[in-house]
């Protein structure tokens, strides 16, 4: 391919990406914005205010994606935000902040919900009362192993700079963001990877971990992540490419996703007790009717909590 094109494809995903993002002080450290090229009608009208939601932006997040360039344009919470719009009729905002943030605009009635751990709502202390608790997670002990080829030279993290990557799913909590938080925390940034030749300059994903672990034992990458859960389940020995298979003999563990720490969803006091049962309601009924949304958040349900019973709810 001339080098012209190339370069003009590389300068519309930067222009695209540019237009896609923008930074709002008055909401947090990050907001956004649509681009919308084609003119198409809005599902929401802009004089609607949106739902804000805010998350605990922080070192001890695995939802911190202030350094993932690469994943801005799909978040854990992509899918509750989508689902949630689509359920409340209106827009949905989720918004990253640092704890004291999100205490006082809870407080104030700026955000109307927020998305915790338990130790999260713990370290709010004297705000801790302009918040209650809607809904509680369910977590899925699901973690992720970074794994390298046993016949590889990679023995630790930072052995992983400058090769390639092999990634689950685009979006997976465990075998995408997981594995992301496991290398920028073991000195290796996402800029490190080795990118793939197309698409231009991305990161290399699977469809799954089935998919991951034949690309480490038998493909071109030598490294990547693959679920504990599969790992458990290899014998000791004898994997072979034919008929396909898969032991532990093979792999080489380099570390492991962090367990989802996700506790309470809380509503400020100041939202309106409709729009708490609203999305109390679409909380719990979540796991049945838009399991993609618990999927992605890497949780198996919420459980509902009735908290305002002055108001019947």
């Amino acid at each position: 391919m001339p080098l012209r094109y190339v370069t003009a494809i590389v300068t519309v995903f930067v222009l695209a990406s540019m237009c896609g993002c923008r930074q709002d002080a008055t909401v947090g450290m990050f907001s956004e914005s649509l681009w919308n090229p084609f003119g198409l009608d809005p599902l929401f009208g802009i004089e609607q205010e949106p739902i804000r939601i805010g998350v605990v932006c922080d070192d001890r997040s695995v939802w911190d994606v202030r350094s993932w360039w690469d994943l801005r344009d799909k978040t854990p919470w992509s899918e509750l935000r989508a689902a949630l719009a689509w359920d409340a009729g209106r827009p949905v905002q989720v918004v990253q902040l640092k704890p004291f943030q999100v205490a006082a605009q809870l407080k104030s009635g700026r955000l109307e919900f927020a998305m915790l751990s338990d130790a999260q709502l713990d370290d709010m202390s004297k705000d801790r009362d302009a918040c209650v608790i809607i809904a509680r997670a369910d977590a899925v002990n699901r973690t992720g192993l970074v794994v390298a080829s046993a016949k590889s030279d990679i023995a630790s993290i930072t052995d992983i700079a400058g090769k390639r990557f092999a990634f689950g799913p685009r979006g997976d909590l465990e075998l995408h963001y997981g594995a992301a938080k496991v290398l920028n925390d073991g000195g290796v940034s996402l800029e490190q990877i080795q990118r793939e030749i197309l698409p231009v300059a991305a990161l290399q994903y699977h469809l799954n971990s089935l998919e991951v672990a034949k690309e480490v034992a038998y493909g071109l990458t030598s490294v990547g992540v693959i679920a504990r859960a599969d790992y458990d389940r290899y014998p000791e020995t004898g994997g072979q490419f034919f008929p396909l298979s898969f032991s532990k003999d093979q792999f080489r563990i380099l570390g492991e996703t962090l367990p989802i720490n996700f506790g309470p969803f809380v509503a400020s006091v100041e939202t309106e007790p409709e729009l708490v049962s609203k999305v109390r309601s679409f909380l719990t009924a979540a796991a049945v009717k838009s399991p993609r949304v618990t999927e992605s958040l890497g949780i198996a349900a919420f459980n509902g909590v009735n908290v305002l019973p002055e108001t019947g709810l």
